[in-house]
């Protein structure tokens, strides 16, 4: 009965503050729904405790233990919920701080040194696309290492972590089961497809684009396609030739990646080889804030990536212009004498 009570009270506390996401309509095609929740300590008390809430890898909550309170990131959050929904939170996290300090109980039962500080992290994540759940995933994170993730598609926790391997049967039990897939459904998608349109947490942007083409030093023609500044993270790029799919040569791409300001940069290249001229090359880009899809063509002229090639265009150009000093140095002198 007290380990039901004890990982009750930790999910309810866990997923509470997940509830600031219940803001506005789901208007992106993409959106991310994330907490991440860290505690340290002994088997004898917690130490540090702190959670914090994202939506589309903006942050919209935190709270710490120090602190003992909900910090709101964006203003206008209090007036939607209501200050008597914020209070009752705060006061349900305060309350139950102590039951995060059983899951540390439990994975250090066989630790000889009671004082060892331990650190557990719950990583809760779900995606929707077009209001159908994609991804649905839990994260437990032992001392730095993750050591059991659930996919509720594959619905069974996966061992990541060998030495973490003698607690499965709690992770298993009907219980943890049924704890599991009811808080991230009603915490999670349920809230994220709920999200009514109060407000943006951050204006929608369309990306800036550019294309370029450069020879390697191996002789190959690289075409590069950069998109950055835009939001939401969604976003599809690919390359055409004359306006057609294909496959011409070695594609990569950096992932779509943060910038300073939460917008978002991906950049995707094309190698091909020396004897494929680069012409006739697109990058398409499809993104919510472009009504259809964009087609930057590749520049026409190459650039010569090739370092040696402008170190000996300015050796070169210096000593021609020592050489036209001196010739000018002579002239004068001569030109002095003369007279």
């Amino acid at each position: 009965m007290e380990c039901r009570r004890s990982w009750r009270w930790f999910f309810s506390a866990g997923f509470l503050i997940m509830e600031v996401f219940a803001l506005r309509k789901t208007q992106a095609v993409h959106h991310r729904h994330e907490l991440q929740s860290t505690t340290v300590g002994t088997i004898h008390s917690v130490l540090e405790l702190s959670a914090i809430t994202l939506i589309d890898d903006v942050e919209v909550a935190s709270y710490n233990k120090g602190q003992k309170q909900i910090t709101i990131k964006i203003p206008w959050i209090p007036k939607v919920l209501g200050e008597n929904y914020l209070t009752q939170s705060h006061n349900s996290l305060v309350k139950h701080e102590q039951d995060f300090l059983w899951p540390i109980q439990f994975l250090a039962q066989h630790d000889i040194n009671h004082d060892r500080n331990h650190t557990v992290q719950l990583l809760a994540e779900c995606e929707v696309y077009n209001d159908i759940t994609v991804k649905s995933h839990i994260h437990l994170i032992w001392n730095g290492e993750e050591s059991y993730r659930l996919d509720e598609e594959v619905g069974h926790w996966e061992n990541i972590n060998p030495e973490v391997k003698q607690y499965p049967y709690i992770l298993q039990s009907p219980l943890w089961t049924n704890l599991t897939k009811y808080y991230m459904k009603v915490y999670c998608v349920d809230l994220m497809r709920k999200i009514v349109g109060y407000s943006s947490l951050k204006e929608n942007v369309a990306p800036e684009v550019a294309v370029s083409q450069h020879v390697s030093p191996e002789g190959s023609i690289i075409l590069s396609c950069i998109a950055t500044g835009f939001y939401p993270r969604s976003i599809i790029m690919h390359w055409e030739k004359n306006g057609k799919l294909g496959i011409w040569g070695n594609e990569s791409s950096s992932g779509t990646l943060p910038n300073m300001d939460s917008t978002f940069y991906l950049k995707v290249t094309l190698e091909l080889p020396p004897e494929d001229s680069g012409a006739g090359y697109a990058c398409v880009v499809e993104h919510s804030e472009l009504k259809s899809p964009a087609m930057y063509s590749v520049p026409r002229k190459p650039t010569m990536n090739k370092p040696w090639i402008l170190v000996l265009g300015i050796i070169l150009a210096v000593i021609l212009l020592l050489s036209c000093a001196g010739v000018f140095i002579k002239w004068k002198m001569r030109k002095t004498v003369s007279m």
